[in-house]
């Protein structure tokens, strides 16, 4: 009985996570629109100024890594700006400049999620899956939650214990969705994508409730 309870609750978390996430897109679709693009937008500007410099230059190379760092900062602050519409809070130009005492936690955070999947890889296929779904939250607890790289990492762990395949369920019902928008050409994928992404951020506030 408490097995099919945790069930039902979990699928009741990713159904009611979409039907959020709508919400939260057709109340705030400009925002959500404007913070999707803003890193596309930086890497449209970067290729464009690139192929103006000469390739091999020590400009080209620094240009290249003022970028790596700038899609850094705008990421973490692209992830706080869907937490807080989420929440229902404001997005200003604080939500992205008061990220920047997190960056190498957010940084290191990234690499130590790359070296341990890439082992599991090494050992087997699964185990690499197996480690990405139970650390696929540690990005968002640095900055959500202003959490150092490995207690990020045990948070995640414990978000996602004992609910692996419901992550999977949600992943897949994801696809889902933006199959269908990919079916209904151009104005669904315009709308799958950002809800899709929406529900994940909700899905994910709704599992850091687990922290308590």
């Amino acid at each position: 009985m408490l097995i099919k309870s945790a069930q039902a609750e979990q699928g009741f978390i990713i159904s009611d996570s979409f039907k959020k996430a709508w919400e939260v897109f057709k109340k705030d679709w400009i925002l959500v629109y404007a913070v999707q693009l803003l890193p596309i937008a930086i890497a449209i500007v970067y290729t464009v100024i690139l192929d103006k410099v000469e390739q091999e230059s020590i400009f080209a190379l620094l240009y290249s890594l003022l970028y790596l760092v700038a899609q850094i900062f705008v990421s973490m602050g692209v992830i706080k700006a869907y937490l807080n519409i989420t929440k229902g809070k404001k997005v200003t130009m604080e939500t992205f400049t008061s990220q920047g005492s997190k960056i190498f936690n957010f940084f290191a955070v990234q690499i130590l999620l790359v070296l341990i999947v890439l082992g599991g890889f090494l050992l087997l296929i699964i185990p690499g899956y197996y480690f990405i779904l139970k650390y696929m939250f540690a990005p968002y607890l640095v900055i959500d939650k202003n959490m150092g790289p490995i207690e990020a990492l045990k948070a995640s762990a414990k978000m996602t214990h004992g609910i692996k395949f419901d992550i999977i369920g949600f992943f897949a019902a994801s696809l889902v969705l933006m199959y269908m928008g990919i079916f209904a050409l151009l104005i669904g994928v315009l709308v799958s994508i950002p809800v899709a992404t929406l529900s994940y951020i909700i899905y994910y506030n709704k599992l850091v409730k687990r922290l308590k």
